[in-house]
């Protein structure tokens, strides 16, 4: 009996995939009647490069990969689809059988197996393979189902699926640091997933399923063979495990705080201090506009700038969120100290967060601050060092968002952000190591306590070792905000440290002395 040819429908879903998408495509039109790609408002070419390529271009809000990977389905032509992603390509072996297929499509849906591709090599072992997909099926055979991100095609009861010889190339990732930001971003969505789960169930899961998923993916399906990457792909598949539980968990924590009335965070000011490099300054207020909480207020600590300085926050004043204050004070050398005094006067809210203008912050940054905020404590943070070629990135237009996953971040791991471990990590210290005053921040009642920054430093250095050490000898203690209150520090070449013997020497005064009081501070 002749059987006359299907009309097959490829459908792929998109977001900003212009590194992938031509390769796919490439592929697809081997075996494909139409090609759909249903994008999420891609920002970069992946439009224009499926255009050229003679694909339906839709553009569809993203509201989860299952949803968005249903909807694909129903924007198709024909009734036999064959769905991919913009990362994957057919094996020549592959094509010959979807060729076959269509010919003769004997069943209602067909398995592939899909063979990833990681940093430099196929991984043939593990969590990744064999990776059976059902991806080439009737529309009326099944749909998407699954929890996002991680979705399956669940066929309809009865419904048997052959295996087509071949295999499904899955091109993953470039480097570790791509799969890190896979791992974070994909825990984030699973974590949302768990509301109908009970935190006791959320607890052991988070603590049995990722040492079971490393065992049977590294030894049980023999991850160990594929060396290096092998370990790696065991360890982050269960890092991504446990942070998925780990997340729902403080998500869950957190929420039964904000119903009892646990969770309210201190009002903040952030002072934002400068001195002649408005570019770097409107790099930073803009970073600032961008904050999932926003301060209060934002007072820029101005150490005697010409017109330019003023001019910028003023242009910003006329659309920024909160109160933007100008504290300037007259130019007669290197006065920081004098310049966070006079804007400390300025603060009205309990909580002083403090950073320089040459900083752009994560946009959690003042989140993390206000929720890690304790009486009786200052909070030292750390910040991510950005190369002078990134920098110039950021000055040209180029890099609007920095993150800690691209090209020119110099200190990683000072980048990453776990809200869930920052408190538990977190040390009471009575100490000065390590002081950032780009990133800090202390009680206002306290900096009044110790009288403020001491005057008497001029020049660069040691005005926030010489603060916080009065902090420490009046009973203050300091804590290390890691893994959140992320930063990024603009290149710039090192100030003139002339001065620096002379502020060592007051520095030491103050350690030897036990002082907790400056003569010459907030009050003169």
């Amino acid at each position: 009996m002749q059987h006359k040819p299907v009309k097959l429908s490829v459908v792929i879903i998109t977001l900003n995939e212009e590194k992938n998408i031509a390769r796919c495509l490439d592929a697809a039109w081997q075996v494909a009647d139409e090609i759909v790609v249903v994008d999420s408002f891609s920002t970069d070419r992946t439009k224009a490069i499926c255009q050229e390529m003679g694909a339906r271009f839709i553009e569809n809000k993203f509201e989860g990969h299952i949803q968005q990977k249903n909807f694909a389905i129903a924007q198709a032509k024909y009734d036999y689809i064959l769905s991919v992603d913009a990362d994957e390509v057919f094996s020549n072996e592959l094509i010959s059988s979807i060729r076959k297929v269509k010919l003769h499509f004997k069943h209602d849906a067909y398995i592939m197996n899909r063979m990833s591709f990681y940093v430099d090599k196929f991984i043939k072992h593990g969590h990744w393979f064999p990776d059976k997909k059902i991806r080439l099926f009737k529309k009326e055979a099944g749909h998407w189902a699954g929890r996002n991100p991680h979705d399956l095609f669940q066929l309809n009861p009865g419904i048997k699926a052959p295996m087509l010889k071949g295999v499904l190339y899955h091109y993953t990732f470039n480097s570790v640091f791509e799969h890190l930001r896979q791992v974070n971003n994909f825990s984030e969505i699973g974590s949302s997933q768990l509301d109908d789960q009970s935190t006791f169930f959320l607890i052991i899961k988070a603590l049995v399923s990722p040492a079971w998923g490393f065992f049977f993916g590294y030894f049980v399906r023999l991850g160990i063979l594929d060396g290096w990457y092998g370990l790696i792909i065991a360890v982050l598949s269960s890092t991504e495990t446990f942070l998925k539980y780990a997340k729902a968990i403080v998500a869950r924590r957190s929420a039964n705080q904000s119903a009892n009335g646990l969770a309210t965070l201190p009002s903040t000011s952030l002072i934002i201090s400068t001195y002649n490099w408005p570019q770097a300054l409107r790099a930073s207020l803009n970073s600032v506009k961008r904050q999932t909480l926003l301060p209060n207020e934002v007072i820029v600590a101005d150490d005697g700038s010409t017109d330019d300085t003023r001019k910028l926050i003023k242009e910003f004043q006329e659309n920024f969120p909160v109160p933007l204050h100008h504290c300037w004070i007259e130019d007669k050398g290197f006065r920081l100290a004098k310049a966070r005094n006079e804007a400390l006067k300025m603060a009205k809210y309990a909580y002083i967060l403090q950073i320089d203008g040459d900083i752009m912050l994560d946009k959690h940054f003042v989140y993390d601050h206000a929720r890690f905020a304790q009486p009786g404590s200052f909070v030292r943070g750390s910040r991510v060092l950005l190369s002078k070629v990134t920098s110039k990135k950021i000055f040209d237009g180029k890099i609007t968002n920095p993150h800690v996953y691209m090209r020119g971040v110099i200190n990683f791991f000072n980048g990453i952000r776990m809200p869930f471990l920052q408190k538990l990590i977190s040390i009471k210290r009575f100490s000065i190591q390590g002081i950032r005053g780009c990133n800090m921040a202390y009680w206002k009642a306290d900096a009044y306590k110790v009288n403020g920054y001491n005057e008497e430093i001029q020049g660069w250095g040691r005005e926030d070792s010489e603060f916080v050490a009065r902090l420490v000898n009046a009973g203050i203690y300091k804590r290390n905000l890691r893994l959140g209150g992320v930063q990024y520090h603009i290149y710039h070449k090192e100030y003139d440290r002339k001065l620096l013997n002379k502020n060592d020497g007051i520095l030491n005064e103050t350690l030897t002395k036990n002082l907790t009081w400056c003569k010459n501070g907030i009050v003169t």
